[in-house]
C-alpha cells in the first residue's frame, strides 16, 4: 500500500535563506534518511516545491501504522523543523527521472 505525507514548509529558497545550521545540518539527515529508505524500498520517490510550500514523501508500506511510524521517524519531522499530514495514496503514472529537455 502507498501513503504520501505532506511535508511544510519545503525546504526552499526561503527556508534556507533563515535556516540556522542546526536546520541545515537536519536538512542533511532528512536528505541521508529519505535516501536509505529508498534503498529499502520504503519510499517510492519524494521531492519538493523549489519556491512553493510543501514536499512529498511517498511511502510503500503494509497499512496505514506502519506508515505513520516510519514518517515520525523522519529526521525533520523528529526534530520539528518540518510538520507532516499522512494520506493514503496511489501512483497513477510514474517514470524514472530523466534528462532536462
Amino acid at each position: 500500500m502507498e501513503f504520501a505525507y505532506l511535508v511544510r514548509p519545503a525546504f526552499d529558497r526561503a527556508f534556507f535563506a533563515r535556516a540556522t545550521q542546526d536546520e541545515r545540518e537536519v536538512v542533511q539527515e532528512h536528505g541521508n534518511w529519505l535516501e536509505a529508505r529508498y534503498a529499502e524500498g520504503r519510499v517510492v520517490f519524494s521531492g519538493r516545491c523549489y519556491d512553493g510550500p510543501f514536499g512529498l514523501v511517498v511511502l510503500d508500506a503494509g497499512n496505514e501504522e506502519q506508515a505513520r511510524r516510519l514518517m515520525e521517524q523522519d529526521p525533520s519531522i523528529r526534530a520539528g523543523v518540518q510538520r507532516a499530514d499522512l494520506y493514503p495514496f496511489t501512483t497513477f503514472l510514474a517514470r524514472e527521472h530523466g534528462p532536462q529537455d
